[in-house]
C-alpha cells in the first residue's frame, strides 16, 4: 500500500501547475509559505515515506499534495544517486550544492520527469512560480537528506544509500 501525503485540505493554499505550494519548514527564500517548526511539511513526509513508496511502480493519486510527494520522492532518488559514490559528508554536500545548481525544469520542458503529472503552465510568471517553488524544495529536501543519508561522525548510512539502486515508478535516474 502506497503512502499518501496527510495534506488533503487545501483551502487558502496557493496552486501553480495544479500543485498546491505547501508551507515549508524553510529558512531557504522562495514562495512557499512558511510552516511552524513543530509541523511535519510535505518534505518531512516525503523522507519518512521514501523507503517504503519507492518500492511501488503505479502511485495512485487521492489528492494533488500527493503529485508533491511523487516527484519529491524522484527527487530523492536522484539525489542519492549522486551520493552514492560519496564516501564523507563533505563529499555528499559537494555533489547536493551541485544538484541544486542544475536548471529546474518545468511541466511542457523536454527534461522534466513526469509529463502529464502536472498541468500546463498558463503563463511565464505561473511557470516560473512553479520553478522557483521546486527550486525552493529541492534545496530544503536536500539539506534534510544529507543528515539522514550521512551518519553524524560524516560517514554513508548504508541503510539510505542502498536506495539508490531503486528505480521508482520504472523511471531510470540518469
Amino acid at each position: 500500500m502506497v503512502y499518501h501525503s496527510s495534506f488533503v485540505d487545501e483551502e487558502g493554499i496557493t496552486k501553480a501547475c495544479g500543485c498546491p505550494l505547501l508551507p515549508l519548514k524553510s529558512h531557504i527564500k522562495g514562495p512557499a509559505p512558511a510552516s511552524n517548526q513543530d509541523r511535519t511539511d510535505i518534505v518531512d513526509e516525503a523522507i519518512t515515506f521514501f523507503r517504503a513508496n519507492v518500492f511501488f511502480r503505479n502511485f495512485d493519486i487521492k489528492s494533488s499534495a500527493d503529485k508533491l510527494l511523487i516527484y519529491l520522492t524522484f527527487y530523492i532518488n536522484v539525489a542519492l544517486k549522486r551520493l552514492e559514490g560519496c564516501r564523507t559528508l563533505a563529499e555528499g554536500t559537494k555533489a547536493i550544492i551541485n544538484l541544486g545548481l542544475e536548471k529546474v525544469p518545468v511541466p511542457g520542458e523536454p527534461n522534466f520527469p513526469f509529463p502529464g503529472l502536472f498541468a500546463l503552465p498558463q503563463s511565464q510568471q505561473e511557470a516560473e512560480l512553479f520553478r522557483n517553488y521546486l527550486k525552493q524544495i529541492r534545496e530544503e529536501t536536500s539539506g534534510r537528506l544529507l543528515s539522514v543519508a550521512y551518519r553524524p561522525n560524516g560517514t554513508p548510512n548504508k541503510w539510505w544509500l542502498a536506495f539508490a539502486k531503486r528505480k521508482f515508478m520504472n523511471i531510470i535516474v540518469p
